[in-house]
């Protein structure tokens, strides 16, 4: 995330966020464009954000407002209110979202919207969907990432997509791979924790999630 030139969303469902907080770092290079999906309007609003788009069928909590650009969907449509604001966001040349207040809740909407992120991929897109605790994204082999820890995690773990990933290499994290294989369903790449400011990842083959995040509240 962050390539000079790109145009930048960050697209709110309708998960509460609290104040937002946890975003301040992804936003602080300034020049997003914000998306509300539906109720996603509150949480942006509790952020400290106006939004520049609305896109709902309006059962959440979100509403058109006067002034600013809108799309209302039917009730009964084939995408969630969330896809749609991404179509959206990409339809109008964004290509790098962040994706928030999208976790928590109903399963098979976080679930769907960790999908998303394969779907946005697909399409030409970078995507991170974040809450308080986690940051999610996909990746998809061959592939080379170097990360830096920043905003600082505690854990970093990589979840198959496929049956098998292979070609797995992990340096500047506690437990390092060289060119391991990961089985979709084993729990071998969860857990694992940055030594420094930067980690080294890169895949040969195959669709995971990276996820970092940080450990739950005592």
């Amino acid at each position: 995330m962050g390539a000079e030139g790109n145009k930048r969303a960050v697209i709110f469902g309708s998960m509460p966020c609290g104040d937002g907080a946890f975003l301040r770092p992804y936003l602080a290079e300034g020049g997003w464009t914000v998306f509300c999906a539906d109720g996603g309007v509150r949480s942006a609003r509790s952020a400290g954000l106006k939004p520049d788009y609305l896109i709902g069928d309006w059962d959440s909590g979100g509403a058109p407002e006067p002034g600013v650009p809108c799309v209302t969907l039917p009730v009964e449509k084939d995408m969630t209110d969330l896809q749609a604001a991404a179509d959206q966001a990409m339809g109008l040349g964004f290509r790098e979202l962040l994706l928030c207040g999208c976790t928590g809740g109903r399963m098979d909407h976080t679930a769907a919207n960790l999908a998303l992120l394969e779907w946005i991929a697909g399409r030409g897109g970078a995507a991170l969907l974040v809450d308080e605790g986690n940051e999610v994204r996909f990746l998809e082999g061959p592939a080379e990432l170097r990360l830096a820890n920043r905003p600082p995690y505690r854990y970093l773990s990589l979840v198959p997509l496929d049956r098998t990933i292979s070609g797995v290499t992990l340096r500047g994290l506690k437990y390092p791979l060289t060119n391991a294989v990961l089985t979709r369903g084993d729990t071998l790449s969860v857990s694992n924790e940055p030594l420094g400011p930067q980690a080294e990842l890169s895949i040969a083959s195959g669709r995971l999630l990276l996820i970092r995040s940080q450990p739950d509240e005592a």
